[in-house]
């Protein structure tokens, strides 16, 4: 019965139901700024947000226009009350996509042991963690609550654009996950549905039969299923060679049964695939087949008029008496349009809505991997971090749509002036990431820093309003200035506040000595 709840549960929240969140902080102020974050509330006052925030050295709490509604929001100010809101939800069928915890609660349990208590109530449940401060290491958390990709870190004070991709990305990846699960699910039970069929009569029509009205009937049997099965099929022997296929296989490939019988599988690749790594796939796949007696993946291939679609093949060899040859049934099912619905979830979860740039999810992934490389000896990696200059006046003064199309142009400025090996991010506001792979020679990141502060230089039209904006660059070089991504991406950073501090529309180089204003009229 709790199983059942459970699955109703996924059900309601994959066919559009509002996303459960769960606050966890022991301050009520965070409570209300994650609302107004996340439910859509308009700030009362700008003016004091602003204010507020500058006595308190936070971000202002207010989310903005930009802000959405569509989540369900409980509170819980402990960690233990937010183990009873977890247990409840998921017994009641309505479980949470997401949790924001924060790390420090006293008295009670701290941000890591009360995840660890939740997932183990909810093991789907996504969790960020907001902390300003921690008694643990990073690695250390990341370790113990064998993270994986159910946990998210969230620094204070947070930023309201990046709580809300947070939010919209999280939840949309915890209804996808199960989406595709039960597709999976239901997609092998149909494969298997059918090779039960066709083993059936297979076995059928292997048996010796001394009379010929029973050996007539089985053969008449396996007919039907091969003609009127609704996935193509199709027989082979032992060098892949296409015996026979099924009226199916001819309205998914094109390829009349003539046409088909007598050439290889690889009929259905392209010529590309045959001189790539696709094709070796190919014939690992048929070695394992040969070795283990069935094979099941997708594969891309290609129709008889060159379109290309996604087939779920599933090949089995086909029991026969000794001395007969050996023969091999493949059932295929289109699912291109599946596949493409998870490529489609796994760009959202990638990358930025606004600028199609990379995230920070996406960064750290690709930080990580620069870094793991040099550590093995390959080259290394250069951050270089980017802050607009006078980005906030043009925002606040001419709109968020204007705004807006400032940065996707930044973007696309970014975007020209890297390799396609390099990265570029966006971490939020007025925030970008260049991840310069493999960097060398080892001035890489100051002659990019060059072509960055020449590009953004340049006025950028928007409508009627022809922009002018500049940019602070902060260099840091790994592993040499950090062997850990949060270490350079620390060091990157505060040579981007160091860059601000000489006058703005210039870059640092971290460990370089100060230098004064690079332009002092940017300094006023």
């Amino acid at each position: 019965m709790k199983h059942a709840a459970h699955e109703l549960g996924w059900v309601q929240a994959v066919a559009g139901a509002a996303p459960r969140i769960l606050l966890v902080d022991d301050m009520a102020a965070i409570h209300d700024d994650f609302r107004k974050i996340l439910g859509g509330t308009p700030p009362v006052d700008a003016g004091l947000d602003d204010l507020e925030a500058a006595l308190f050295e936070s971000a202002p709490s207010r989310a903005g226009p930009s802000a959405a509604p569509g989540f369900e929001l409980d509170s819980a100010y402990q960690g233990s009350e937010a183990l009873v809101r977890v247990r409840t939800a998921a017994e009641a069928g309505r479980p949470y996509a997401l949790a924001f915890v924060d790390m420090r609660m006293p008295p009670g349990w701290d941000g890591v042991q009360t995840i660890e208590q939740l997932w183990r109530v909810d093991p789907a449940l996504q969790v960020v963690i907001c902390t300003a401060y921690s008694d643990y290491a990073w690695e250390e958390v990341l370790d113990r609550l064998d993270a994986k990709h159910r946990l998210m870190i969230l620094k204070k004070p947070f930023d309201a654009i990046e709580v809300s991709q947070l939010a919209h990305t999280l939840c949309a990846k915890w209804q996808a996950d199960h989406a595709v699960a039960r597709h999976t699910e239901a997609l092998e039970r149909e494969v298997q549905l059918r090779l039960g069929e066709l083993r059936e009569a297979n076995q059928q029509l292997q048996q010796e039969l001394a009379e010929r009205q029973r050996r007539e009937a089985d053969l008449q049997l396996a007919a039907s299923v091969f003609h009127n099965a609704l996935n193509g099929i199709v027989v082979t022997d032992e060098r892949a060679r296409i015996v026979s296929v099924n009226p199916a296989f001819t309205r998914l490939t094109g390829y009349e049964p003539h046409e088909a019988v007598g050439q290889t599988l690889r009929l259905l690749r392209t010529e590309a695939d045959r001189a790539s790594r696709a094709d070796d796939l190919y014939h690992q796949l048929w070695l394992q087949l040969l070795a283990t007696g069935e094979w099941s993946g997708e594969l891309w291939s290609q129709r008889k008029d060159g379109s290309r679609f996604c087939e779920w093949l599933s090949l089995n060899r086909v029991p026969v008496p000794p001395g007969q040859p050996r023969r091999f049934v493949g059932l295929m099912a289109d699912v291109t349009e599946q596949r493409r619905q998870q490529d489609s979830w796994r760009q959202q979860a990638l990358h930025d809505p606004l600028t199609g740039l990379a995230n920070r999810a996406h960064l750290h992934g690709r930080v990580d991997e620069a870094l793991l490389r040099a550590q093995r000896g390959g080259a290394g990696c250069c951050l270089l971090f980017l802050d607009l200059d006078r980005f906030k006046p043009i925002n606040d003064r001419l709109g968020h749509d204007v705004g807006d199309a400032l940065l996707r142009e930044v973007a696309e400025r970014l975007k020209a002036l890297i390799r396609h090996d390099d990265l570029a991010a966006r971490l939020g506001g007025d925030e970008f990431v260049l991840l310069l792979d493999g960097a060398e020679p080892a001035d890489c990141g100051e002659r990019v820093a060059d072509r960055v502060l020449a590009s953004l230089a340049l006025p950028v039209q928007v409508g009627e309003h022809s922009l002018q904006i500049g940019v602070s660059v902060g260099i840091a070089y790994g592993p040499l200035d950090g062997a850990d991504r949060d270490t350079l991406m620390k060091q990157a950073d505060a040579a981007m506040y160091l860059a601000k501090a000489r006058g703005r529309q210039c870059w640092h180089r971290h460990g370089a000595a100060p230098a004064g204003p690079a332009d002092p009229a940017a300094s006023i």
